[in-house]
C-alpha cells in the first residue's frame, strides 16, 4: 500500500525473482513512454467491455441463500422433513412449520407508554388492528381481489386463529369488560383449549390470571403452497406491510414482520449506501489532490491525482462487470467493496507519483517512466499480491456472501493493478511531457521558473519547473518535510531508551486488553443486523428479542424407518429418548413437548393392542379421529399397503436461548443425541439454518487466518530472504490480529460473516505495514547501527505508511454514518486495523527491530540501481555489472541521512 525501494540480495535464494521483475517493468515503463495513448486507449477500450457486464449483474438479497454455510447440515435435513412431513396448510399448526420463507404477518403490539398492555382501551385498539388487517385486500395479476381468508392456512375449514383475539371475541360474546388472560390456557364452551405461551411476554399473574403484560403477538399465517398461492400470499403480504406503515393508533405501538421484510431490507441497504460513496469519492478526491500539489506549480500533479481517482473508479466498474458476466451475485456486502476499492486504488497512485518524484527530474520521460516503473510498480505488486491472496483465500468460505465479496474484492485489486501500470501509467507519461516542457500544472500554459519570477504574484501562482536548467545538485526531487520529520525528529524520540521502555509497557497493555477482549468475543450475525437501524424490520427483531426472549426453537425429532411402536420394550426405549432430550443439561429448559405416543398410550390403556394390527387399528380408526389428537395425523406415516409405520415425529419446544452460543448448542447437542442412538433419527427446527452460520464461524474463520498467514509468509520470505525478519513479521501480524479481534468485542461487534472478511483484509494490510518496514531495515547500508537503520526505514517510510492509513480511513469514514450494522462494523474494524497497523509500522516494530537488530543478519545488498541504469540505456543486465555497482543505499537516503551537512531543499508544501 505503500513504496519501498526494492533491492536485490544476490546472495538471496529469490533474488531471481525481484531481478526479472525490475526488469520487466523497466521494459514496460519504456514501451509505455513510446506509446502513451495506444497504451490509454487500449485500457479504456478493455474497460469499457468489461464494463459493460453491468447489464448482466444478478442482485442476490435472499437472506438464507447469503447467509447460510452452502450445504449445511441444516438444509438436507429440512428437505428430510419437507418430504416426509410437508406442510398441510389445511391442517395447519404453527409448531410443524418446516420453511424459513413460511408466508405470515407477524405483529407485536406494545403500549406506548411502555405499560400495561392488557387496558380497555389499548385492547380495543388492538381489535380494531385486527380488523384493519383483515379488511386489507390486494390486486392479484388477473385482476382479482385477494382477501385474507382466501389464502390464510386453515385449520379444518377456518384460518388459523390467533388465541389472545379468539379470547378477546369470546370475553366480547360474553358481554364480560374483562380483558385478562387465564392461567395456563383459556377453556371455550365448546371444550377447546387455547394457549397463550408465545403470544404474550411474561407478565404478573393474579388470581390465576395475568393482569399485566407489555407486549401481545399477533400471528397471521398465509399458504405457501401451490407456488400460485405462494405469490399471491405474497401480495397480500405487502397489501398489509402498506397498510400498517400508513396507520397509527393513540395508544399502542406496532411493529410487524413478513416473510420477504428482510430480503427488501438487503435492498434497501445496497442504494442506500449510494449518496455515502459520492461523499467518499469527494473526500479521497481532495486528498489526493492536495497531496500530489507542491509550491512549484510544474511539479504539482492535480490532473494526475484525478487519473488515480478515474483508475480506480475504472478498476471497480470492470470488476463487477467481469464478474457479472461470469454469473457471481452481488449483494448488499458486495456493495462496501469500492470504499475499500477506492483507498487501496489511490495507495498505489501515491506510491506511483512518489516513484516519479524520485527519478532525475532531467533525463528524459523515457528513462523516467522506466525508472519508476520498475521501482513502484514491484511495490504494488507486492500489496496487491498480499491482498489478493488474501481474498482468494478468504473465498473459500462456506458462507456465500463473504464468498461473493471476497470474489469480487480480489478482482478489482488484480484490475486496480493492471489499470495502475497501463491507464494510469500512460497519464504519467503525459503529465512528464507537460513538466518536461515546463508548463502550468492547471493550464499546461509555458511558465517561468522561480527565479525568473517577474513578480510575487507570478512566483506563487505560476512558476516552477528548471526552465531547463541543469542543477546537478537538485536532480533529485525535492525532500518532503515530514520524510526529514521521520529521519530527525520521530526516531531519535521513539528509539530514546525511555520512550522504548514505555513503548514496551504499553504494548503489554495493548497484549492484555487483545487477549481479553479475544476471550469475550460474541459469535454469529443477528437478524436484526441484516435491517437498516431505525426500519420496522429491525424495530421488530428488537421488540420480539425484548419481550419474547423466554422462547427457544420448537424441534422436530424425525424417526425414521421400521420401529415396532406396538412393543413394550420399544415404548420404554422411545421414552428414554424423549426424556434424553429434555434432560440434557447443555439443551438449558425445556418448555414441552408433543409425542402422539405419550397420548396415545394414555387413550389406549384399556384396549388390548399388544400387536401391530391392533396398534394401527386403533391409531388411525380412532385416536387420530378425535378433535384433541387430530393434529398428530400430521406426525404419522403409514405403509397403507403393509400398514405398518414408516415414520414419525416428536416435538420438543425449549424455553429461553439469550445468546448465540446457547443457540448452537442447541443445535450441536439435539444432533449428538440423534447420532448416537441406535434409531435412525433426524432433528430439525427452522431455527437452525440460522445457527449453522454460528457453528462455523469460529472453525471456518481461524482455519482461513491460518491458511491466509501461512501463504504470507511464503511471500514474505520470497520479497525478504530472511528467517529472523520473517518471524518478526508474521509476530506483527499475528499481534494486529489480536488487537482487532480484542478490539471488535469492544465496539461491540460480533464474530460473523462481515467480520471475518475484515479479519482477512487485516492479514493483507498487517503485511504491507510489517513487511516493507522490516525489509527496509535490512536494506540499510552495511555498517550501519540499528537506530541507524531504523531512523534510514522510517525516513523512506514513515511517510507513506501515514499516506495510506490516511486515505483508507477518509475511504471508510462515510460508512460510519449509515444506519446498517454491516456497513458500520466493516468500516469500524478496519479502522482499528489500519489503526493498530500504523501503531505497529511507527511504534512498535522500530523498538522490536532496536532490541532484536543484531538477530536480523543481512548480507551485502546490491542496489537495483545497477539494473535501473541498464534497463534505461536500453540494455540487458548481467551479473558481473550488478556485482560492480556501488553498495548505495535506497536511492541515497541513507548516505545523507546521518551527514548534518547534506543540504536538502525543503519542499514549500
Amino acid at each position: 500500500m505503500f513504496s519501498s525501494l526494492v533491492r536485490i540480495d544476490t546472495m538471496a535464494k529469490f533474488d531471481c525473482v525481484q531481478s526479472r521483475l525490475v526488469r520487466l517493468f523497466g521494459y514496460h515503463g519504456r514501451f509505455v513512454a513510446r506509446h502513451p495513448l495506444a497504451v490509454l486507449l487500449l485500457s479504456l477500450s478493455t474497460a469499457l467491455v468489461l464494463s459493460s457486464g453491468v447489464v448482466f449483474l444478478k442482485y442476490e438479497n435472499n437472506t438464507e441463500n447469503l447467509f447460510t454455510p452452502i450445504a449445511s447440515r441444516a438444509q438436507s435435513e429440512r428437505e428430510t422433513l419437507e418430504e416426509l412431513f410437508p406442510t398441510n396448510f389445511e391442517m395447519f399448526t404453527p409448531t410443524r412449520v418446516t420453511a424459513t420463507s413460511q408466508r405470515s404477518v407477524v405483529v407485536i403490539v406494545t403500549a406506548k407508554d411502555g405499560k400495561n398492555i392488557l387496558r380497555t382501551d389499548s385492547v380495543a385498539e388492538i381489535l380494531q388492528l385486527r380488523d384493519t388487517i383483515f379488511a386489507t385486500t390486494a390486486k392479484a395479476v388477473d385482476g382479482t381481489l385477494i382477501r385474507y381468508e382466501s389464502v390464510c392456512a386453515e385449520w379444518k375449514g377456518s384460518c388459523v386463529a390467533n388465541p389472545v383475539l379468539v379470547w378477546w371475541d369470546y370475553l366480547q360474546a360474553m358481554n364480560s369488560s374483562s380483558v385478562y388472560l387465564p392461567m395456563p390456557f383459556g377453556q371455550l364452551p365448546s371444550n377447546e383449549r387455547i394457549y397463550f405461551d408465545g403470544f404474550i411476554a411474561p407478565g404478573v399473574e393474579e388470581n390465576g390470571e395475568i393482569v399485566y403484560t407489555e407486549a401481545v403477538t399477533l400471528l397471521f399465517f398465509l399458504r405457501n403452497d401451490p407456488i400460485e398461492m405462494f405469490d399471491r400470499s405474497g401480495l397480500w403480504e405487502d397489501a398489509v406491510a402498506k397498510q400498517l406503515e400508513s396507520t397509527t393508533f393513540g395508544n399502542i405501538e406496532v411493529v410487524y414482520y413478513t416473510s420477504d421484510a428482510l430480503d427488501e431490507a438487503q435492498n434497501k441497504l445496497a442504494v442506500s449506501v449510494l449518496p455515502y460513496f459520492c461523499v467518499t469519492f469527494s473526500f479521497l478526491t481532495i486528498f489526493a489532490v492536495l497531496t500530489c500539489l507542491m509550491a512549484d506549480w510544474v511539479q504539482s500533479k492535480p490532473w494526475l491525482a484525478n487519473s488515480g481517482i478515474l483508475s480506480a473508479l475504472i478498476a471497480i466498474s470492470s470488476g463487477v462487470g467481469l464478474l457479472s458476466y461470469c454469473g457471481v451475485p452481488f449483494n448488499q456486502v458486495v456493495a462496501s467493496m469500492p470504499f475499500l476499492a477506492m483507498g487501496i486504488g489511490i495507495d498505489d497512485m501515491f506510491i506511483m507519483v512518489s516513484a516519479w518524484r524520485r527519478t532525475d527530474r532531467y533525463a528524459t520521460v523515457e528513462d523516467r517512466m522506466s525508472t519508476a516503473l520498475s521501482e513502484a510498480a514491484i511495490s504494488i505488486t507486492i500489496t496487491s499480491l498480499t491482498d489478493f491472496l488474501g481474498f482468494c483465500v478468504a473465498a473459500i468460505t462456506p458462507l456465500p456472501a463473504v464468498r461473493s465479496f471476497c470474489l469480487y474484492t480480489g478482482v478489482v485489486i488484480l484490475l486496480d493493478f493492471v489499470f495502475q501500470v497501463t491507464f494510469f501509467a500512460s497519464m504519467m507519461v503525459f503529465s512528464g511531457r507537460r513538466e518536461a516542457q515546463n508548463r502550468h500544472c492547471y493550464t499546461c500554459r509555458e511558465v517561468l521558473p522561480p527565479e525568473k519570477s517577474p513578480s510575487v504574484i507570478y512566483r506563487m501562482f505560476c512558476s516552477g519547473g528548471t526552465g531547463g536548467q541543469v542543477d546537478e545538485g537538485t536532480s533529485q526531487s525535492r525532500e518532503h518535510a515530514v520524510m526529514r520529520f521521520f529521519r530527525n525528529q520521530f526516531s531519535p524520540f521513539v528509539t530514546g531508551p525511555f520512550v522504548m521502555t514505555v513503548v514496551a509497557f504499553c504494548y503489554a497493555i495493548y497484549l492484555v486488553f487483545g487477549v481479553y477482549g479475544c476471550f469475550n468475543l460474541t459469535e454469529g450475525l443477528q437478524l436484526s443486523n441484516l435491517a437498516e437501524e431505525g426500519s420496522v424490520t429491525n424495530a421488530f427483531f428488537r421488540t420480539s428479542s425484548e419481550y419474547f426472549n423466554e422462547l427457544g426453537p420448537t424441534v422436530s425429532v424425525v424417526i425414521k424407518g421400521d420401529v415396532n411402536y406396538w412393543e413394550p420394550d420399544v415404548q420404554l426405549k422411545l421414552g428414554q429418548l424423549m426424556t434424553r432430550f429434555k434432560d440434557n443439561s447443555y439443551l438449558g429448559t425445556v418448555k414441552g413437548s408433543e409425542f402422539w405416543l405419550d397420548d396415545f398410550k394414555r387413550f389406549a390403556e384399556s384396549a388390548n393392542v399388544s400387536d401391530q394390527d391392533s396398534f394401527v387399528s386403533l391409531l388411525q380408526d380412532r385416536f387420530l379421529q378425535e378433535p384433541l389428537f387430530e393434529k398428530y395425523s400430521e406426525d404419522i406415516n403409514f405403509d397403507h399397503e403393509s400398514g405398518s409405520i414408516t415414520s414419525s415425529r416428536f416435538l420438543i419446544m425449549f424455553g429461553s436461548v439469550d445468546s448465540t452460543l446457547k443457540e448452537s448448542d442447541v443445535m450441536i447437542q439435539t444432533r449428538k443425541l440423534a447420532d448416537n442412538d441406535s434409531m435412525e433419527l433426524v432433528v430439525f427446527s427452522p431455527q437452525f439454518v440460522v445457527y449453522e452460520q454460528y457453528v462455523i464461524i469460529l472453525p471456518n474463520t481461524i482455519q482461513t487466518l491460518c491458511i491466509a498467514i501461512v501463504s504470507m509468509l511464503i511471500v514474505s520470505l520470497i520479497l525478504i530472504p530472511s528467517v529472523a525478519v520473517a518471524f518478526i513479521v508474521t509476530a506483527s501480524v499475528i499481534s494486529i490480529e489480536i488487537g482487532v479481534v480484542g478490539g471488535m468485542s469492544y465496539l461491540g461487534i460480533s464474530l460473523d460473516g462481515i467480520s471475518m472478511i475484515n479479519l482477512i483484509i487485516c492479514i493483507g494490510f498487517s503485511i504491507d505495514f510489517s513487511a516493507h518496514v522490516c525489509y527496509a531495515y535490512i536494506s540499510q547500508r552495511s555498517g550501519l547501527s540499528p537506530r541507524e537503520k531504523v531512523a534510514g526505514a522510517l525516513h523512506s517510510l514513515g511517510f507513506p505508511i501515514l499516506q495510506s492509513g490516511v486515505s483508507t480511513l477518509l475511504s471508510l469514514l462515510s460508512l460510519l454514518a449509515t444506519k446498517s450494522y454491516i456497513f458500520t462494523s466493516f468500516a469500524k474494524v478496519n479502522l482499528l486495523v489500519m489503526a493498530f497497523g500504523m501503531l505497529h509500522g511507527l511504534v512498535f516494530l522500530p523498538v522490536v527491530l532496536m532490541l532484536l537488530g543484531s538477530c536480523c543478519r543481512t548480507t551485502s545488498l546490491k542496489s537495483t540501481e545497477a539494473i535501473r541504469n541498464v534497463v534505461v540505456a536500453g540494455g540487458t543486465p548481467d551479473k558481473d555489472k550488478i556485482e560492480q555497482s556501488t553498495d548505495l543505499d535506497q536511492s541515497g537516503i541513507v548516505n545523507t541521512a546521518f551527514d548534518s551537512s547534506h543540504d536538502v531543499s525543503e519542499d514549500p508544501s
